[in-house]
């Protein structure tokens, strides 16, 4: 392996003593189709499918010959992903002395991770309109939000619309837009114990205030591997397909709740002895980009 690095070294200045060496600059823009990956719950239908976003950037390379370039970029990736849940399930009313009950739920959700990332890559150009490119990412986030429904069993249908940033302050928690009326499972017939819900739900309705005050559900840092291949139309001109590949958990563990269960003493009140279950597993991004760019 050391032989084949030294070779690989020599090479490369061999082609530099060789070949002007210079800057470039260029953008680049296009479509991304993304998915979040990480493991499913056990007994129920759960998980994520590919999703569309964008990406816009400018980049800075420098020619060390005409064969290798060392380069960065600093763009704006929008990575979405399609959540669905089936199965079992809770709802908890906090508005009605915090009581919760099972059914069949189902989730649909699209989710909308807006980052600022600043890759660093190697590239290789083997050929004259053929070029190479491998190296890592890190990302920012700025702007991660979801859209979509919620159907608990045949009581009651709800619309979600989350700001995973700006949903964490506990003021909003309190979102005043309308209500929905759900007979209460434990006494249908009486209609003093109807359940309230409302009928456009917060990215952290289900969670009590202490939980999530002072955190929020998506992790700002990610980290991957990126790898790509440029097509040069002409000498400055490209049609470009990248894939980003995360090594980071982009979930925070202490939100990362089961939608399957509550953690308790069995009863329907969520009292001090009920509690979230938070999962700890490793959820990471996967996004293909499908770029034309420009390079000057």
């Amino acid at each position: 392996m050391r032989n084949i690095i030294f070779v690989f070294i020599v090479l490369i200045l061999g082609y530099s003593s060789t070949n002007a060496q210079e800057f470039h600059f260029g953008i680049r823009g296009g479509t991304n189709f993304g998915k979040i990956l990480g493991p499913s719950e056990e007994g129920v239908d759960e998980g994520h499918s590919f999703g569309n976003g964008f990406h816009f950037g400018i980049e800075a390379l420098y020619s060390l010959n005409d064969y290798f370039s060392v380069g960065s970029e600093i763009n704006y990736n929008q990575i979405g992903s399609k959540y669905h849940y089936k199965g079992r399930s809770y709802h908890i009313f906090f508005n009605e002395s915090r009581v919760f009950f099972n059914d069949d739920v189902e989730y649909n959700l699209s989710l909308s991770n807006s980052y600022i990332n600043i890759p660093l890559n190697v590239f290789i150009r083997p050929f004259r309109k053929l070029e190479f490119k491998l190296g890592g990412y890190l990302g920012f986030l700025i702007n991660p939000t979801a859209s979509g429904k919620m159907r608990f069993g045949s009581k009651f249908n709800q619309v979600l619309s989350y700001n995973y940033y700006t949903d964490t302050k506990p003021e909003v928690y309190r979102y005043t837009g309308g209500t929905l009326v759900i007979k209460n499972p434990e006494t249908p017939d009486d209609p003093t114990k109807n359940l309230s819900a409302r009928k456009v739900a917060k990215a952290y309705n289900q969670y009590p205030i202490e939980d999530y005050k002072n955190e929020k559900y998506f992790n700002t840092l990610d980290l991957g591997l990126n790898v790509g291949l440029n097509y040069y139309i002409n000498s400055s001109l490209y049609l470009g397909l990248n894939l980003q590949y995360g090594l980071y958990d982009i979930t925070n563990d202490k939100l990362d709740r089961s939608l399957k269960a509550i953690g308790g003493d069995g009863d329907t009140n969520f009292t001090n002895a009920d509690y979230l279950i938070y999962r700890n597993d490793k959820d990471t991004n996967l996004n293909f980009q499908l770029s034309l760019g420009f390079r000057f």
